[in-house]
């Protein structure tokens, strides 16, 4: 396995383990359901999507199938410059309308992105 592959997959596995310890609004479900759901099913289509991605632009996934979201990118250049980094890197944020239901988790995650060096700013 590839060190970008496993870093990805260890990354989403440690987001799934936060929704579980900050499950959210009682009755609405995981806050990584639909994350969950792509890594058991869908893992190598989900985990190829982003490796192979190379536009640079900001992708919405939902991480629990409703109004919770992740935008994510994968840069290959420098922004200042022209030039390929040297390794690609992978970049996200936690977004959408349903924030504020799963607050707990949002901050751990984004303290978790934080801590990953994967946030986008």
């Amino acid at each position: 396995m590839s060190p970008e592959r496993y870093n990805l997959l260890y990354f989403f596995r440690e987001l799934i383990q936060l929704s579980i310890k900050f499950p959210g609004r009682p009755g609405w479900g995981h806050a990584c359901s639909e994350l969950l759901d792509s890594l058991i099913l869908k893992q190598e289509h989900f985990i190829n999507r982003i490796i192979n991605d190379d536009s640079g632009d900001f992708h919405e996934y939902r991480l629990n199938g409703a109004g919770l979201k992740m935008n994510w990118r994968v840069l290959r250049k420098s922004h200042h410059e022209d030039a390929p980094l040297s390794h690609p890197k992978f970049q996200c944020y936690i977004t959408g309308d349903q924030k504020k239901d799963y607050s707990d988790f949002v901050v751990m995650a984004e303290k978790h992105i934080q801590e990953r060096g994967v946030n986008h700013r």
